[in-house]
């Protein structure tokens, strides 16, 4: 049953979830259920149809994947180079290392472009200004933080330790996902080190180093 998809939690709760499977079983609904049926879930669920309706999911996954051409296209002329199915059509612009690693952590953060971002940082002299501007900006500096701890784990870079330092001292307290998922999952499963910085992620400390073997 879709219901018990654990997607749909992300647009309904619980109880509502609980409410719409009672109603399609055909089971009598109390007063407080059926107030919650005409005020709460019938707009969400009349809302989801319209969005369907109109596609709206194949048009932003249109425009990811048109986006993705180039990040990967950023990706090899900074020295990690990924087998895309497609080739994009027309001339691309090289994007500032310092932006792309920003544009990957902030709209396109898959598991497979975060984890280049530190063969990046070893791999390419970093603006390490820039980054700092970027990451406050941006609310990502527990990101940054994290990934450039990586990057020095499997080399180190004098040149970026102070930078390392001053993100480990002014480490957002908030949680936040490094790529997205379930939260629950992900609370009890994101590795200690990830945790350090408050987030949350499925990155292996491992993982890095085996990436590291193949691309420097």
């Amino acid at each position: 049953m879709i219901l018990t998809e654990p997607i749909i939690e992300r647009i309904l709760g619980k109880v509502e979830i609980a409410t719409i499977a009672k109603k399609i079983g055909g089971k009598k609904l109390k007063q407080t259920e059926k107030n919650y049926l005409y005020r709460s879930i019938r707009p969400k669920l009349a809302a989801a149809e319209l969005l369907s309706q109109a596609k709206i999911l194949k048009e932003i996954n249109k425009h990811i994947r048109k986006n993705a051409f180039e990040i990967e296209y950023n990706l090899a002329a900074y020295g990690y180079e990924m087998i895309s199915i497609q080739k994009p059509k027309g001339k691309l612009k090289k994007i500032p290392l310092e932006e792309l690693i920003a544009d990957i952590l902030t709209r396109y953060s898959t598991s497979r472009y975060i984890e280049a971002i530190p063969i990046l940082m070893i791999r390419n002299k970093i603006n390490a200004f820039r980054l700092l501007e970027l990451a406050v900006r941006l609310d990502i500096k527990n990101k940054i933080g994290y990934l450039l701890e990586t990057a020095m784990m499997i080399k180190r870079l004098p040149y970026l330790e102070e930078l390392l330092l001053y993100l480990k001292e002014a480490k957002d307290k908030k949680e936040s996902f490094l790529a997205e998922g379930d939260y629950e999952f992900l609370a009890k499963t994101s590795p200690r080190r990830i945790r350090k910085w408050n987030l949350l992620g499925r990155f292996f400390d491992e993982d890095f180093r085996k990436n590291a073997e193949i691309y420097l």
